[in-house]
């Protein structure tokens, strides 16, 4: 059994406000920690259902978070600046090399979506969406990025974060795994469990995917084409930029419309999109 496992820090238990998720702020560190521990909660779960690979994908901010040194030693850590962003390393490749899917992947750390009302640091890859759409739903980083594993046959076994999160995943993937270490009060609050019980429960969850994936319980998220993303931004320079990308449409004060006849070219416009609304100033 292959595992991908996403990491994001917005959804780890303990963290409850934007400031300690970036580099600069004093308690980054511990919230680095926090995340380590939650990542190595789900590799032992993993491994206990019989996982023989498990890469790890660093998918907060920068993408170079987690310590190296401290992340369980049967797994690959993949970090750094990446093109496929929070799927990096889960890919089909384009120029025709051998290439074996990942049997499930797992999601720690979520949360969710831009423009939900109790979510904790809810938001959607940046802090220029305000609300992500995916063939007409709104949705988060679990549903573009649990679309785009799909079409690679990959499903989504396990997402973790926070109440509101869950409620969304239950929607989207509700074959998998829900683990809820902390409830949302509002953007910049939450109660969280202490981090041992998290961790406690994100194993024991993890396990629990892994197993219902090999006995082939769980199904990938596929859309019927065409696939359509839609993304309103904070200003319209923002969407002007995003627009560029060849097959966007600028809608609305704004808006980008963008698409595809498949999720992962729908998930490349997106992705091309917000980086380019990044730009601005």
């Amino acid at each position: 059994m292959r595992v991908y496992l996403s990491v994001d820090l917005e959804g780890i238990a303990g963290v409850s406000h934007p400031n300690p998720t970036a580099r600069t702020d004093s308690g980054y560190a511990d919230a680095v920690r926090l995340m380590v521990g939650e990542t190595n909660a789900a590799v032992d779960g993993a491994l206990a259902a019989g996982a023989t690979d498990v890469l790890v994908n660093d998918s907060h901010g920068g993408m170079y978070n987690l310590t190296p040194a401290d992340i369980h030693p049967q797994a690959r850590l993949l970090q750094g600046q990446k093109a496929w962003s929070m799927v990096a390393g889960a890919e089909r490749p384009t120029d025709g090399r051998d290439w074996e899917p990942f049997d499930v992947a797992l999601f720690v750390g979520y949360h969710a979506r831009a423009g939900h009302g109790t979510g904790t640091i809810a938001h959607t890859f940046s802090g220029r969406p305000v609300e992500t759409r995916l063939n007409g739903r709104p949705t988060g980083e679990y549903g573009l990025n649990g679309a785009a594993l799909g079409s690679w046959g990959i499903p989504v076994g396990m997402v973790t974060g926070d109440d509101a999160l869950a409620a969304e995943v239950a929607e989207w993937l509700p074959w998998a795994e829900r683990v809820v270490v902390k409830q949302g009060h509002g953007t910049n609050a939450a109660a969280s469990l202490h981090p041992e019980r998290a961790r406690a429960l994100i194993g024991e969850a993890a396990e629990r995917a892994v197993r219902r994936a090999a006995a082939g319980e769980l199904k990938p998220l596929r859309l019927d084409p065409p696939v359509v993303i839609e993304v309103e931004y904070r200003r319209g320079v923002e969407a002007d930029f995003a627009a560029i990308v060849p097959g966007a449409e600028r809608v609305g004060d704004r808006g980008v419309r963008f698409e595809a006849p498949d999720a992962v070219t729908a998930y490349r416009g997106f992705l091309a999109g917000v980086r380019l609304a990044s730009t601005t100033d």
